[in-house]
C-alpha cells in the first residue's frame, strides 16, 4: 500500500503543479492584454497631443515642427483635391435636371429624358474609334473596349 500512497502523492503534487502553471499562464495572459490595451491608449494620447501641437503651431511653427507640419498641410490639400475630384465625377455622371445617375456617352437622361451636356473636350481628348466611347485622357487603351489608343 505504501507504493500506492507515494504514487498518489506524486500524482497529487503533479496536479498541483499543473494547476498553477495553467493559473501562471492565465494571469500572463491576461497582463498581457492589459499592457496592450494600455499601450493602445498611450498611442491614442500621443495621437491627440500631436494632433493639439499641429493646431497650436499651424500659424507660428517652431522650427522642430516646422518641416512635419507643412508635410501635413500638404497632406490635407491632397485630400480636398481628391474630394474636388469624386465631386466632379460625381457631377459629371448625373442628370443636371434630376438628379438621377447618368452613364458616359448617354446624350439623354434615362429617368427624365433632359439632353445632357455633351462631354468637355480636355476631360475627353477624343472617342475611340472603334466603340465611341470617349477616351479618358491618358489612357493607352479604350476603357470601354480595350481598344489600344496609340
Amino acid at each position: 500500500m505504501a507504493i500506492y500512497d507515494d504514487l498518489k502523492g506524486k500524482i497529487s503534487l503533479t496536479g498541483q503543479s499543473a494547476v498553477s502553471k495553467v493559473k501562471d499562464l492565465s494571469e500572463t495572459v491576461r497582463l498581457t492584454g492589459t499592457i496592450s490595451e494600455v499601450e493602445s491608449e498611450i498611442n491614442e494620447l500621443y495621437k491627440k497631443i500631436g494632433y493639439e501641437t499641429y493646431v497650436a503651431y499651424l500659424n507660428d511653427s517652431v522650427p522642430e515642427t516646422e518641416e512635419l507640419i507643412s508635410q501635413v498641410s500638404a497632406l490635407h490639400q491632397r485630400i480636398e483635391d481628391m474630394k474636388a475630384q469624386m465631386q466632379a465625377i460625381q457631377t459629371a455622371n448625373t442628370c443636371p435636371n434630376c438628379g438621377s445617375k447618368t452613364k458616359m456617352g448617354m446624350l439623354f437622361c434615362s429617368n427624365c429624358g433632359f439632353k445632357l451636356p455633351e462631354p468637355v473636350a480636355e476631360e475627353h481628348p477624343g472617342f475611340c474609334k472603334n466603340c465611341g466611347a470617349p477616351i479618358v485622357k491618358g489612357a493607352q487603351f479604350c476603357t470601354s473596349c480595350g481598344t489600344p489608343l496609340k
